[in-house]
Order: C-alpha cells, then structure tokens, then sequence
C-alpha cells in the first residue's frame, strides 16, 4: 500500500509528480488520489496531515469494498512489540503468518500483511517506542567496517585478494567517506581515521565505533564494559577528540554509519563489482569517484540538496580544525647498547651517549624521526637511515678520551687482539679504521673479522689480511673483501693435481715373465697329510 501520508506531505511541498513517484516509490495513480483528498478535504497545512489517523486514511483512500476496521480480527499489539523487543527478533511476516493462526469469530477477516505492518508502526510511533536522536552538526562521526569485501586480482595468475572498505558518516549532513585496506588491523584502522578527518576537512567532537578490539577492550570477563584501546585513544587526542564505542548488541547506537555501509555496500561495492582492479591504489580511486557521486546525489531527505550541500551549509564550520602537522604511526622498539655506543634498528646503526653502553633503552619511531629514550628521557634524536647496514653517529656521543674508557670498544682494543694474530691484520684493521670519518662506525667490522680467525683459522687470517695490505693499488679494507680473501686461499689450498691420461709415461721396457712353475704332481690332501708321521717320513723331507 502507497504511503499516502508522505505523498500528501511531497504534494505540499509542491513537488513535481515524477519526483514524488522515486522519492515515495508509488504510482501516478496514486498521487492523483492524493491530491483529490487534499482539495476535498481542504489540507493545506503538514499538521493537519500528521494529525491524520489510520482510519482516517482507510477512509479517505477505500472505495467501500472493505470491510470496517471492526470486523476485523484484532491483532495482540503487546505480543507483537515484546517478541520484537530483544536480541532475537522475528521479521514481522513471521509475526504476521503467527496472526492468521489466531482464532476468529465466523465472519471476521484477517488483516493483509501491510495493514498489519502500518498498524505496528502506528502504535510504535504513537507510543514512542524509540526515542529519535537529535544530531548536532560537527557533533559525531560514526565509522564501521562494510561487511561485504571487494577483491584484487593479480593480471598474472588470478589470484584473488580481498580487501576490507572502511566507512565513515556524519550523521547531521549524511557525508560518507569510504577506502578500502588489506585487513583491518590497527594501522589500517588508524589511517582510515585520519583520511576521513582530511576528506571531512576537519575533525568532530566524538567519534562513534563498535565494540571491535581496534577500537576498545573489555576491562574484565565478567563485566560487559569497554575501555578504548590506549593506542586509538593516543591518535585520537592527538586531534583533540574522543571515542564513545557503541554499546555491545545495540546497532543502533551507530545506527547512521549502518545505514551508510548499506549505500556504500549497494553503490559503491556491488557497482563496481564487474571491474577487475590489480592494485588498491587503483581500487581506492574508483571508491573515491563513487563517494563523490554519492554525497553530491538529490534529493536528499527529501529536499532538492545533496549531503554535500548540508555539510557545507551547516556542519563544515562546526567541525574542529586540522592539525597543522599530519599524524604519523608511533613504533616502540627496545635495543641493547652495544660497546661501541650504538644501537641497531633495521640492519642500521644509531649512536647514543656513550654512559649507556651496556644498558637497555627505548627507541620511539615517528615517521623518519628516531628518539632513544633512557632514564625516563630522550638522550637521542636521529633521522632515519636509509642505507642498509650503514651508521647514523653523532660525534658528540663519543667519550673525551676513547682511548682510556673501559667497557668501550675502542681502537687499542682491537689492535691489541689483532696483534695475536698477526702483523698484516693489524695493518689491515687501521687501514680499515682510518677510512672511516668516524671511528667507532668500523668497530663491528673490527670485530667480525677478528672472529674469521677463531677455530684454528688465524694463519689463514693472516694471510688473507697480509695480501690484501700489501697490493700494489690501495684496496678499501672491509669484512666482505677479508672473507672473500680467506675463501679464495682455502680453496686454494684444498686443491690436488689432476692426473691427465694421455700425459701417462709409457714403459720403456716390457715386464720380465714369471718363472714357469711345474704344478703336475700338485693335488690336494687332507689333514692327515700334515701329521707329525707324514712330515717326518721320507716322502715329507
């Protein structure tokens, strides 16, 4: 049945009849009969609409061929309203098939399936069963995961990778932001905030999540209550807000972003189901062009604007300002401090004073930016390295007088123990050393090539080391070209001449011939032919 209530409100409206047929989803017919009531019965005024019951409509648009409302079978409206009370609720055409089954007095009728759901609705809306939120513009965002996922494709082997589409609404102007990531983990869920804080050009007062792990933990097993996860909650005062995650079991605590994960869903991931998308920058900038479409559409809420007309009408002015620094992930390591006063994150090596040698510190990433912390405070600060295995080292973390510190690694140290080895590896080691701007940066290659010497290799070290020293062009002296060296030598030495076949001597003489034996009379016997009387006879002599 058409919702003659809004038909009559749009006609007051003065709307155009093929505007009223999309936004009611009736007929031409259907609007005419409104309108025949509305100069019949003189409404001019959207109260006098409202004040409308559902008699009165069953009366202005029946042609008398249906029965009156009391010969219908009555519907138990309390049964109806607790069975859709709770977390299992049946549909109301399960309701409604309950309804038929109930006993009538002969000659009453059943009422159809929508009557039945008008009735509900009616009693639901008179007696305000669910209170209406008032939103407040720049008030609230609201952000969810869409339930259905969209899919990459490798052009090569087409393999599928799916791919999870955040969404964020607010709910005062209807914007909707969407982007798709790989999963949903904390980083995802981190960056997708803060692309739709850019999108929305500003940042509200609450943000509205569900109950989800990246979002909140529950404080206890035995308590339903959440507490906001510390890492979300330190990305949101970074943009001066705060998040109130939705109650467990009660959607309708974000009940917009729901609705808006439906158009997004219906618009956005089912539209573009038939195209094929290899990588997600590509996926996300076919998201980005619907989104657009989708917050420039009317009507809107019935009137001719689109969501982006009510935000920037009434909510882009309320929002707070952005930062002036955009937010970068925050990464805790711990590291040891070597005893050449740097510590190691990602192959590269970043110095420290050299007082916490030995001890375990903190390294706080930010973007490029490394702080050591140690001792409750930063001790130091370090751009990110970007050659691999290579050394950030600030001189000033060096101690006066390298060559007096203990614990240290310093350059007497390994001289000294290169010394046990042999003179071309302590030539090798200060070449090595002098080439360095700074000199603890060559402290672990020191280090790593003394250990080529141990487990009975030193004579090989040596030589390696006296080799490498004493070629006539200057070579640059690292670990890779003192190991290439020993490689080379020990291969060198395990190798054993080949014997070439047709290199072979000849003889020059032919072998003597073996003596002709007469073996005649030679037969076999047996024990008895070695007895003490068969030795001792003539015949044994």
């Amino acid at each position: 049945m058409a919702d003659y209530r809004l038909i009559m409100a749009l006609l007051l409206q003065e709307q155009p009849y093929r505007q009223i047929q999309v936004m009611a989803g009736c007929s031409h017919r259907a609007i005419s009969r409104a309108r025949r009531v509305l100069d019949a019965e003189h409404l001019t005024t959207p109260e006098q609409i409202h004040a409308l019951t559902a008699e009165d409509l069953d009366r202005f648009f029946t042609d008398g061929r249906r029965s009156v409302t009391g010969e219908f079978v009555p519907i138990d409206i309390d049964k109806v309203v607790a069975a859709r009370i709770g977390r299992k609720k049946p549909p109301l055409k399960v309701l409604w098939a309950q309804y038929l089954k109930t006993e009538a007095v002969p000659g009453a009728r059943f009422y159809g399936y929508d009557r039945f759901c008008e009735i509900v609705t009616e009693h639901a809306r008179v007696n305000d069963l669910t209170s209406p939120i008032t939103h407040v513009p720049g008030h609230t965002m609201q952000v969810d995961w869409a339930g259905t996922r969209m899919q990459l494709t490798d052009p090569i082997t087409r393999r599928t990778t799916g791919v999870s589409v955040f969404v964020a609404s607010l709910p005062y102007s209807g914007l909707v932001f969407a982007y798709g990531y790989l999963d949903e983990k904390q980083p995802a869920w981190l960056d997708a905030h803060r692309r739709a804080f850019e999108y929305f050009t500003g940042v509200p007062l609450v943000v509205v999540p569900d109950n989800a792990s990246t979002a909140s933990n529950q404080i206890s097993k035995t308590e339903r209550a959440r507490d906001v996860n510390p890492a979300y909650a330190e990305f949101l005062e970074y943009y001066r807000t705060a998040a109130v995650p939705a109650r467990a079991y009660r959607p309708r605590d974000k009940g917009h972003v729901e609705s808006g994960v439906k158009v997004v869903t219906n618009w956005v991931i089912h539209y573009l189901a038939d195209q094929v998308f290899s990588s997600l920058d590509d996926l996300n900038e076919a998201i980005v062009t619907q989104i657009e479409a989708i917050n420039h559409r009317t009507p809107f809420r019935g009137e001719a604007r689109s969501r982006r007309d009510w935000f920037e009408e009434h909510e882009r002015s309320e929002l707070l300002d952005l930062p002036t620094q955009r937010w970068e992930p925050v990464v805790w390591r711990k590291a040891k401090v070597h005893r050449d006063w740097h510590i190691q994150i990602d192959t590269v090596k970043y110095s420290v004073p050299h007082e916490f040698a030995g001890l375990t510190v903190d390294a706080r990433i930010i973007g490029n930016t490394i702080d050591v912390i140690g001792g409750g405070e930063v001790i130091a600060t370090h751009q990110r390295g970007e050659r691999k295995n290579g050394y950030v080292t600030n001189p000033e973390h060096q101690p006066a007088h390298v060559s007096d510190s203990t614990d240290l690694w310093t350059r007497a140290y390994f001289l000294r123990q290169a010394a046990k080895t042999g003179p071309g590896t302590v030539r090798a080691l200060e070449q090595l050393l002098d080439g360095k701007k700074i000199e603890a940066q060559g402290f672990r290659s020191c280090m790593n090539i003394l250990e080529l010497g141990k487990r009975g290799n030193r004579a090989l070290l040596e030589n390696a080391c006296r080799q490498l020293t004493d070629e006539s062009e200057p070579r640059q002296i690292s670990y890779t070209a003192v190991k290439n060296r020993m490689a080379a030598l020990r291969a060198e030495q395990d190798h054993r001449p080949r014997t070439d076949p047709e290199s072979r001597p000849l003889p020059t003489a032919a072998p003597s011939p073996v003596a002709h034996r007469d073996t005649s009379r030679a037969h076999l016997s047996g024990p008895e032919a070695f007895s003490l009387a068969a030795l001792t006879s003539n015949g044994g002599q």
